[in-house]
């Protein structure tokens, strides 16, 4: 599409500025608990039980996703994954 011509190109559009997080650093959306406590948990949900509970799809880096990540280490995990998705629970409900 070409700027030349009518003079209408680009009107209508809103600037908007998007955020992202610096590599390898935890983006947690939302406001429930901490976000640096749910980041960890989510990075040691993925480490640890990653083949056991998340083959089939990774849940995001939300508040949804956290409680996803606990449902996931409930149904499909280990005495250590029951003791992880707790320490999830606990974190959203802060």
């Amino acid at each position: 599409m070409s700027q030349s011509g009518s003079g209408s190109w680009g009107r209508g559009l809103v600037p908007m500025t998007v955020l992202v997080p610096q590599q390898g650093q935890a983006a947690m959306m939302g406001q429930a608990g901490d976000a640096a406590a749910l980041g960890a948990l989510y990075d040691e949900a993925m480490a640890r039980f990653d083949a056991f509970c998340f083959w089939y799809g990774k849940p995001a880096r939300s508040v949804a996703g956290m409680r996803e990540v606990a449902k996931r280490l409930e149904a499909y995990g280990s005495p250590e994954a029951l003791r992880l998705a707790r320490e999830v629970r606990e974190a959203l409900a802060d």
